[in-house]
């Protein structure tokens, strides 16, 4: 079960970017993956030193421990010159990860994240990040975070939703569905993709990024449709104002991904009221 989230709306309606929602668990939740990820200025300690002590705030959520080696540039350092690519000297990073693998944390030299396949809701992902958060204000002391970014990455898969001959213009609401709301475009369209970009109102450096459209299953020709939200803050944010600022990025995820979608959709993924839920 998944939860989506909202909260009291303190912008007025007409300034902010999605109306208000209940918060839901969803049954049949279309969330595949939830990323959050902070970037800091480049803290040398982490790159020179095992993170050691970072390892065993957090060890026992994540046990299992794997150094990872990024790629470097398959050239030899003469042609890289000749070419004026500069190799750079590669950055390790680490990632902790559940037994069962199903979330990892990851941290480098420039950045800590946290990725999970199985959200249930925020609760269980914020518990899971916040001993990570204060370990590395904590032990590495970042002057500040670069960008703050919380990411969630929905497939719609109308054959597992029992709905496999509706259509999307059933399913999405107008505003998303541009040429695939043209009876004739949506029967014989064969690909669909968009990007939008805008700026939060009344969030200074704040931003979503949405990719949303057709997304093929594996080893099958049917199509699902991806809703892929990226919230973030691109410009300098203070380390006591990062966890408040990925609670307000939650809050409107949550109403994001029901602003795309049709009651029927809705209904069709199993909505419980998370009062309800809480109390089961």
């Amino acid at each position: 079960m998944v939860s989506t989230n909202a909260v009291p709306n303190v912008i007025p309606p007409e300034r902010d970017l999605f109306p208000p929602s209940p918060r839901v668990i969803y049954k049949h939740a279309p969330l595949t993956q939830v990323i959050c990820q902070l970037r800091f200025p480049l803290l040398l300690k982490i790159e020179s030193e095992p993170p050691a002590d970072f390892q065993e705030r957090i060890r026992d959520r994540f046990p299992l421990l794997e150094r990872i080696q990024p790629q470097m540039p398959d050239l030899p350092p003469e042609i890289a010159q000749a070419m004026g690519i500069a190799i750079a000297p590669a950055k390790s990073e680490f990632a902790f990860r559940k037994e069962d693998g199903s979330a990892s944390l990851s941290l480098g030299p420039e950045h800590i994240a946290l990725t999970t396949t199985k959200y249930t809701r925020w609760e269980e992902f914020s518990s899971a990040l916040r001993p990570a958060l204060a370990a590395l204000i904590e032990i590495y002391r970042p002057s500040f975070f670069q960008r703050v970014g919380l990411r969630y990455v929905n497939v719609i898969d109308r054959t597992a939703l029992g709905i496999a001959n509706v259509n999307w213009s059933g399913l999405l609401q107008k505003p998303m569905l541009g040429e695939l709301g043209v009876p004739i475009f949506e029967e014989h369209v064969s690909d669909a993709k968009r990007n939008v970009r805008v700026n939060l109102p009344n969030d200074p450096g704040c931003a979503m990024f949405l990719q949303h459209g057709f997304a093929k299953k594996k080893n099958s020709t049917e199509i699902a449709y991806r809703l892929d939200f990226d919230f973030y803050r691109s410009e300098k944010t203070e380390v006591a104002d990062a966890q408040p600022t990925l609670d307000r990025f939650n809050s409107m995820v949550g109403r994001a991904f029901r602003w795309c979608i049709t009651e029927r959709l809705h209904e069709q993924l199993g909505p419980t009221p998370m009062e309800l839920a809480q109390s089961a």
